[in-house]
């Protein structure tokens, strides 16, 4: 017993022996390979860096560029919005006429007034109309005033006429 006691320590022993070298050789490996790998990240660090600098330079531009063709387009629609509003505008001035010629001059006269605010923001926005829109407030109060006291002869040609004018140069202008 003592002799294979003996034999299997000794196996045992190279064994631990073996095993022990074999830990060596694969830690080198891997200090090795640990050090090639912070290296390929290095070089890879400093490959795309100056790539990372270009795109985030590209995504400005484009950011910019993109934010700028939506404010055109938001610019454009909010104009055209505005002028569609005058030609509504028209119809609500038509709607006041009608009541004046119905005799119904204080509901007409509200109607005509309903259209001051609009047509004042309008002028705000088409500065080159703005003198002949925001004039319209004196003529638009008159006939409020004389259609309020009961005096319906007045009509809103003038006031519906200017804002045409307008409407038409501005579709010049789009041309």
């Amino acid at each position: 017993m003592n002799i294979i006691s003996h034999v299997l320590l000794s196996m045992l022993l190279v064994l631990v022996a073996y095993l022990g070298i074999q830990n060596q050789q694969i830690r080198a490996e891997l200090t090795v390979l640990n050090a090639s790998q912070q290296s390929a990240s290095n070089v890879l660090a400093e490959t795309l860096a100056p790539l990372s600098t270009k795109i985030d330079a590209i995504n400005s531009v484009t950011s910019k560029i993109g934010k700028e063709a939506d404010d055109a387009a938001n610019q454009k629609l909010a104009a055209l919005q505005k002028r569609l509003d005058l030609y509504k505008l028209i119809g609500t001035l038509n709607q006041a006429n009608q009541l004046r010629a119905e005799g119904k001059g204080a509901e007409a006269a509200e109607k005509l007034a309903s259209t001051k605010k609009p047509i004042w923001q309008a002028g705000e926005t088409f500065a080159a109309h703005k003198a002949k829109l925001q004039g319209l407030m004196g003529p638009i109060d008159k006939l409020t005033g004389a259609w309020k006291s009961g005096d319906t002869s007045a009509n809103v040609d003038a006031v519906r006429k200017e804002l045409e004018a307008v409407l038409g140069a501005l579709g010049n202008e789009q041309k």
